[in-house]
């Protein structure tokens, strides 16, 4: 396995499903660390991603996969002007697993293959088995056959723990299974060269066991985490709840605000100054989400920079915590207004409200793009506003969001102005999205190019199916019309709801349909409301 440096990896795995290869072959000495990770590591990439989705499949089953994702890779390599080189690279991955002859049938997930895009996605997702007791016994060797297979055929050693590891933990973050593959193999190779292997590969995965061995000094929240077996070990340490504050720590570290010689101890080393800052900060403020944290330290970083230039720097930066404070205060307001319009509103209107900011901001994505954008912001709050801590768990779970928006546009421009705050600091990336308005250079279709035509599927669809419609309904007339408000919207949005009612129970719902919704959509601007109230008359 290739050395994996964790910078390239971990930013990959938050992007992944919105990058595509480079552009031309002569440019991958230039593209970014992640791109150049996918072309090096698409083997790993690929039997994480299939072991994961597809517990059941064979190793066997994998390497095929890894094999026509490898053609994939270098074909595009090759000629990037091909049409199936422009897909991303999750889609093609769930193409490749669908089209694997009798894969489907036999491991029973062929409903997710008829479905498409995000849709596909989500059902893939579902597809996952916690419970793994289906599965047989982790193989374990014998150290000494271990060494043998590792020295005999090192790539499919690595690939097969991979696999194993993959399958046993669908859920685990991806970089976890990397870093633990990568971790496995430095230890077979050091072990190997021992003569007593056995004793080697038992006293070898030394964070996480020196995090557990002295678990009652370092936290009282991971007593769980630490009776879990490798690698789930490290990633419920990762994600456990945070640990409370010690009592006996000040509230503040004095060494950063009222120090007289803050400049001279940053300019010294100015990368670890500000680690042992964010981490004194992080440590004294555990309410506080990750975006915030790292908000705070930009803050106190651009602070200084002004201060240290200044004829007396310990009077202009002793009032850090003012800005610090500030800086939070005006993250929870938005949180609050967030949690407090779910309560209000429900569900529902939270995620209408969604969908038309968002449609309104990135007309430019697909509808499928903006309904599971929306419908992940409003699983967000739910998940989130009824929390003791509510304000990092909705920071950090926005932030998740945007982050799957602004991966989409790692992929191509979106608009100035979404283009602009993917590309702003990671820290105030939210903030910069609160202000945006609707894409003022958005030009919508000049006809509804067939979105509004209906049949008589919409009649026989129910509950969630039901729900998808009418969320690609708003979607699409957002962008048909953007100048509309959001009353305007949800108004016809209800009135479209009325006439579904009425055209599904008359004798020729398409005819119905077509004499209803469509000529109620391009009226002139002043007939909107006209329509809307004669739906309301004749609504039963």
């Amino acid at each position: 396995m290739k050395q994996l440096k964790l910078t390239g990896f971990l930013f990959f795995f938050f992007l992944t499903e919105s990058l595509t290869l480079p552009t031309k072959p002569q440019d991958v000495d230039d593209v970014s660390i992640t791109q150049k990770f996918i072309e090096d590591n698409i083997g790993y990439i690929t039997i994480i991603a299939f072991a994961q989705y597809i517990q059941e499949a064979s190793f066997e089953e994998v390497e095929m996969l890894v094999k026509a994702m490898t053609e994939y890779r270098d074909k595009c390599l090759a000629d990037m002007t091909l049409p199936e080189c422009s897909k991303l690279a999750n889609d093609v991955l769930l193409e490749n697993i669908c089209t694997m002859e009798g894969l489907p049938q036999k491991h029973n997930f062929s409903h997710c293959c008829h479905k498409a895009d995000f849709e596909r996605k989500h059902c893939f997702l579902h597809n996952k088995k916690a419970d793994v007791g289906f599965l047989p016994p982790l193989p374990t060797l014998d150290p000494e056959e271990k060494c043998q297979t590792y020295k005999n055929n090192r790539e499919s050693f690595l690939n097969n723990y991979i696999y194993e590891v993959s399958r046993r933990n669908p859920f685990v973050f991806a970089p976890t299974l990397l870093t633990a593959a990568a971790r496995f193999e430095e230890m077979t190779k050091t072990c190997c060269e021992e003569q007593e292997k056995a004793n080697c590969f038992r006293t070898k995965s030394k964070v996480m066991s020196h995090i557990c061995s002295k678990q009652d000094s370092i936290s009282s929240k991971i007593k769980e985490c630490c009776e879990k077996k490798i690698p789930e070990r490290g990633e419920c340490i990762i994600y456990s709840n945070k640990d409370d504050r010690p009592n006996n720590l000040p509230l503040r570290e004095a060494k950063f605000t009222e120090s007289e010689n803050v400049c001279e101890e940053r300019d010294a080393d100015q990368e670890n100054f500000m680690a042992e800052f964010l981490y004194q900060y992080s440590r004294r403020h555990p309410e506080l989400s990750t975006p915030e944290l790292l908000r705070i330290a930009g803050v106190y970083e651009d602070l200084l920079r002004e201060c240290c230039n200044t004829k007396n720097p310990p009077d202009c930066y002793r009032h850090a915590e003012n800005k610090f404070n500030e800086t939070t205060e005006k993250s929870l307001k938005i949180v609050q207004r967030e949690c407090e319009h779910f309560q209000i509103s429900g569900k529902d209107d939270l995620k209408y409200h969604y969908l038309i900011n968002l449609t309104k901001l990135a007309p430019q994505l697909s509808t499928e793009e903006l309904t599971f954008l929306g419908k992940e912001m409003v699983t967000a709050l739910t998940t989130c506003c009824t929390l003791s801590e509510e304000f990092a768990c909705v920071d950090n779970l926005v932030d998740l969001v945007l982050g799957e928006l602004c991966g989409i546009n790692e992929n191509r421009s979106i608009n100035p102005a979404v283009d602009h705050c993917c590309k702003t600091n990671f820290a105030f990336r939210r903030s910069c999205f609160e202000g945006l308005e609707a894409d003022k250079t958005y030009v919508p279709p000049s006809t509804s190019q067939g979105l509004f035509t209906f049949h008589t599927d919409l009649c026989q669809a129910h509950n969630e199916e039901l729900q998808r419609k009418k969320d690609r309904f708003l979607v699409n007339l957002v962008k048909l019309k953007p100048e509309l408000t959001r009353v305007e919207l949800q108004s016809l949005l209800v009135d479209f709801t009325n006439v579904v009612k009425k055209c599904c129970q008359a004798q020729g719902p398409e005819a119905c349909f077509k004499e209803e919704v469509l000529p109620a959509l391009f009226p002139l601007k002043s007939n909107w409301y006209s329509w809307s109230n004669k739906r309301n008359q004749n609504s039963p």
